[in-house]
């Protein structure tokens, strides 16, 4: 039991790491727009970990979706 809460944590701190790296990069390049494809290769992350790592940016507000591609809110920072 006790490492199936040490994965968990894990994963949490992994997902953490890849929402700010994900974040910074979409800061540092203005006009960034990218398909789930192109984000997993960018990142080379795994395709469902991407999806669940930029949706959690839609969900946010920092990202949106528009089509295949996912580019910065106006206005967030």
């Amino acid at each position: 039991m006790m490492n199936l809460e040490v994965s968990d944590a894990g994963l949490d701190a992994t997902f953490d790491t890849a929402i700010r790296r994900v974040q910074s990069d979409f800061i540092e390049m203005p006009g960034l727009r990218l398909t789930l494809p192109q984000a997993a290769r960018l990142w080379a992350y795994d395709v469902c970990f991407c999806r669940e790592v930029l949706s959690s940016l839609v969900q946010a507000r920092f990202l949106v979706q528009s089509r295949d591609r996912f580019t910065r809110a106006e206005g967030r920072t």
